[in-house]
């Protein structure tokens, strides 16, 4: 009985430790971030189609310098609607950065499941170092208050 006390403790406290360990990132492993939910009027201040833009960025290790953003487009009452977002860009480590922007089409009615161009992808080649985007519309939302409020802070590999 002794002995296998002896054997077992060992062995728990091994398993326990594999258990309760943090997981670690393999060199495929892309991080992400979520972006601050943007609620926006739709184009040209339109209240009937005001919405929310969400989305990620993603920094994938296969390709250094690049930043992955995806947005989506969600009105919240009628449809079709429309938005422009901008994505404003900056690396703090080369101090430079940009815009790119996204065309988003919801067809669907309302939180309905979407259809149109309602979800995007943008290759940003923004450079290696820590860097930070926010997401604005052409009309009225809430990064119109205080950009720095709603900037995502990331880096890049």
């Amino acid at each position: 009985m002794r002995r296998l006390r002896r054997a077992l403790i060992p062995a728990t406290l091994a398993a326990s430790a594999l258990v309760l360990s943090a997981p670690t990132a393999s060199a495929h492993h892309q991080e992400w971030t979520p972006l601050p939910t943007a609620h926006t009027l739709g184009r040209g201040n339109s209240v009937p189609c005001s919405g929310q833009i969400t989305g990620t960025v993603q920094t994938p290790h296969d390709r250094p310098g690049i930043a992955l953003v995806t947005l989506s487009w969600t009105p919240l009452f009628t449809s079709p609607c429309e938005i422009t977002a901008y994505v404003n860009f900056w690396n703090s480590a080369t101090h430079q950065g940009g815009t790119m922007l996204a065309n988003l089409t919801n067809e669907s009615s309302g939180l309905a499941t979407p259809r149109g161009n309602w979800t995007q992808q943008i290759s940003i080649p923004i450079g290696s170092g820590p860097a930070g985007l926010t997401v604005t519309t052409e009309a009225f939302s809430t990064g119109s208050f205080d950009p720095n409020r709603v900037m995502t802070r990331f880096v890049v590999a």
